[in-house]
Parts: C-alpha cells; sequence; structure tokens
C-alpha cells in the first residue's frame, strides 16, 4: 500500500516537473522569436556577461 502510493506520487511529481520544464522551454523558444536581439541582452545582464 505505501509502496504503491510513493511510486504514484514519485511518478506525478516526474510528470509535473517534465511538464513545467517544457512549459519554460516554449516560453523562452517564443521570447526568443519574438525579439532575439533583447531576449540575448536580457541573458546577458541576468548573468553578468556584459563587457
Amino acid at each position: 500500500m505505501v509502496r504503491s502510493t510513493a511510486r504514484s506520487m514519485y511518478r506525478g511529481l516526474l510528470i509535473i516537473f517534465i511538464l513545467s520544464f517544457l512549459l519554460l522551454s516554449t516560453v523562452l523558444l517564443l521570447a526568443f522569436l519574438a525579439d532575439p536581439q533583447l531576449m540575448w541582452d536580457s541573458v546577458q545582464q541576468a548573468f553578468g556577461m556584459i563587457r
């Protein structure tokens, strides 16, 4: 009983993690396609790559 509950909870968390990763990837791709230069500037500013 406990083992099957833990397994289903683990599977549910894994599915939620995968879906959230796919959603984040889609949002970043759409932002890049909308304005590549602004997206690149934002990434440089976020990670401190500005020279």
